[in-house]
């Protein structure tokens, strides 16, 4: 693959995560016991702040990346390197957590946020100067 078909996908990656941010925070930030059910099998109100707070972070890291697009892949590369770092941070806080209730919706968040940190980051050394 070349440089520039590199840069592109890259490009497509950073953009398509910061949907995926936006569109798992407004559900986070709107309907925070149901990701707190989700995650962790129940949703005591401190859950579902701790999920509401999530939510807006993601949300705010993916509305970040999709208006620096307008400015260039370049200064995307920031974002996508801070996206990166939330979401290492969350798969290990998930998998530090061990046994408990909801294994599958858990194990479905680790899963998705490791995927996410790892893909930001080939993307991010990746994206055209």
């Amino acid at each position: 693959m070349t440089d520039e078909e590199q840069s592109a996908l890259a490009l497509l990656l950073v953009r398509g995560i910061a949907l995926a941010r936006v569109g798992i925070g407004v559900v986070a930030t709107a309907a925070p016991y149901a990701g707190a059910r989700f995650q962790f099998g129940a949703a005591p109100h401190a859950q579902a702040l701790t999920v509401r707070m999530l939510g807006v972070r993601d949300l705010g890291l993916g509305l970040g990346a999709l208006l620096a697009a307008r400015h260039g892949s370049a200064a995307m590369r920031g974002w996508a390197e801070a996206g990166a770092l939330a979401d290492a941070v969350d798969a290990a806080a998930f998998v530090r957590m061990g046994r408990g209730a909801n294994v599958r919706g858990r194990r479905l968040t680790t899963l998705t946020a490791a995927t996410s940190a790892a893909c930001s980051v080939w993307a991010a050394r990746h994206l055209a100067d």
